[in-house]
């Protein structure tokens, strides 16, 4: 076996296995500077169109956050609190169900010879999706009276259910616009969405000011909601035409009950990455809800602090997620030594872009706080806490991208069991005891606690990936799970039969 196939603590074997027989590292050839230079460059530029994906997308609700809050205290509690829900009880498990075709899709688009496999898998996505969102439809149309027993004042809750009712009718086409996303991005298409987005990125503006307070057209609150049920009509049915008038559309096989057959596998690797993402997400909340117990100056701060991450977590994320698809394919085509250079290529990159993120925080962080607000007791506790955010956010960035590279192979149920001590084991529970504990230090308690659960995990994740990991065993595993996916025969078959082609 060669060096560069081997974790750097490699348990050493005599076994021969099939893998091993039927295939060769085609790419022994290449210099490892080729390798990094080609991934390198293949990563940066598959990430920008992601980033600015990324970043547009999730300034739709900035943009009808502005539009409310000019309404009203009551609109703006309620409209945010009803973002907050969604978050949690949709998009965040739909998102990690989909984060699931980041594995299959990647793989199937170069392992078969079939390309409609890559459609096969995304199906899977779009059933386990849709059916995850049953159970929110229930619960958002008789929420009202749940909302009042957690404390809501009764126009709050009124406002946030009628906000939450009318949100569904775009529910649907935005988590499937999420399988979308990654059915293109697994076949190297990565500015389909960002042309999308960027297309109703516009229209969505518009739309914020006519739907609300528009003399003509303007409807008040329920304005808003609406605008993003047409936005998200507007994303998935983009997505959907572009697909069907590019070279995407060749994956696509038709839709066929088949991709029931064996959706079991789909949900070994979905859950744990709902979970993984469950874990960090929801740590990020429960600091919130700790620093709103020590007033109202502190829980404005911890707003101010927590909208930079809107910023700095768009480019990791969008590195992981082409890094996800890089590894997916590379592996699909037994490609060990790229998957491995590219998996160390966006580590690399992801801890010089997040630095110097954290450099600039550190450096600016007198003047952040004043961009939210003229008052200047927010604006210095937010100083004093940027240094922690800058602390935390280089690790957090890299996170974002090592979950791209533990998705790609199949490694969601390892994520999970990683995430869950660091974050609700060690740093929530220390956060707590810091900030209400004999210290008494407060909202900056809570910021250790998360420092240090990020900071865990982000290294934990780091030495599975360079002392663990077997490349030449994750290419046979990748192929295994696509078998039992599918219900082949052999893993290994199409290795016989087709040749590999590049990777470009």
């Amino acid at each position: 076996m060669h060096a560069d196939e081997e974790p750097l603590l490699a348990s050493h074997s005599s076994e021969t296995t099939l893998v091993d027989q039927v295939i060769p590292d085609d790419e022994l050839h290449v210099s490892r500077q080729t390798l990094i230079k080609q991934e390198a460059w293949w990563l940066l530029t598959s990430s920008v169109p992601l980033s600015l994906s990324y970043l547009c997308q999730n300034s739709f609700n900035f943009v009808s956050m502005l539009s409310v809050g000019k309404l009203g205290v009551d609109e703006l509690a309620a409209a945010s609190l009803g973002v907050m829900i969604v978050n949690f009880i949709v998009l965040m498990p739909s998102i990690g169900l989909a984060n699931a075709l980041e594995t299959f899709c990647t793989a199937a688009f170069t392992a078969s010879s079939d390309l409609t496999r890559v459609g096969f898998h995304m199906q899977r996505g779009l059933v386990a999706v849709t059916l995850q969102l049953l159970p929110a439809v229930l619960l958002f149309v008789f929420i009202d009276p749940l909302l009042v027993l957690l404390g809501q004042t009764d126009q709050v809750a009124v406002l946030c259910g009628k906000f939450l009712r009318i949100w569904l009718l775009g529910s649907w086409p935005i988590v499937a616009f999420e399988c979308l996303k990654r059915f293109t991005q697994a076949q190297g298409i990565m500015q389909a969405s960002t042309w999308v987005i960027a297309t109703v990125m516009p229209v969505h503006i518009i739309n914020s000011y006519l739907l609300v307070w528009s003399p003509a057209f303007g409807l008040g609150f329920v304005g808003a909601p609406l605008t993003t049920v047409i936005s998200s009509w507007m994303l998935f049915l983009g997505l959907l035409l572009y697909i069907a008038f590019s070279d995407a559309r060749a994956a696509w096989g038709g839709f066929s009950w088949r991709c029931l057959d064996g959706i079991w596998e789909f949900y070994r690797l979905a859950i744990p990455s709902a979970a993984m993402l469950a874990c960090c997400w929801g740590a990020f909340e429960m600091v919130t809800f700790g620093s709103s117990l020590f007033g109202s100056v502190s829980m404005a701060a911890q707003a101010c602090i927590f909208s930079a991450t809107s910023l700095t977590c768009q480019t990791p994320a969008a590195i992981g997620s082409a890094t996800a698809t890089r590894i997916g394919n590379s592996l699909g085509l037994g490609k060990q030594r790229r998957a491995r250079y590219s998996a160390y290529v966006a580590i690399a990159i992801g801890y010089v872009l997040g630095i110097a993120c954290s450099l600039l925080l550190f450096i600016y962080r007198h003047n952040w706080g004043y961009i939210f607000t003229d008052n200047h007791e927010v604006a210095e506790l937010c100083a004093q806490l940027m240094p922690f955010f800058a602390a935390v956010q280089t690790y957090d960035g890299m996170n974002n991208l090592l979950a791209g590279i533990m998705r790609a192979m199949g490694k969601q149920g390892l994520g999970a069991s990683l995430a869950f001590p660091s974050f609700w084991i060690l740093g929530i529970p220390l956060g707590f005891y810091l900030a209400f504990g004999p210290l008494e230090l407060e909202i900056v308690g809570l910021w250790i606690g998360l420092i240090a659960a990020v900071i865990t995990f982000a290294l934990a994740q780091q030495w599975y990936i360079f002392f663990r990991v077997n490349w030449r065993h994750e290419v046979k595993a990748c192929l295994d799970r696509l078998a039992r996916s599918t219900r082949t025969k052999s893993p290994v078959q199409h290795l016989l039969t087709d040749s590999y082609g590049a990777i470009a």
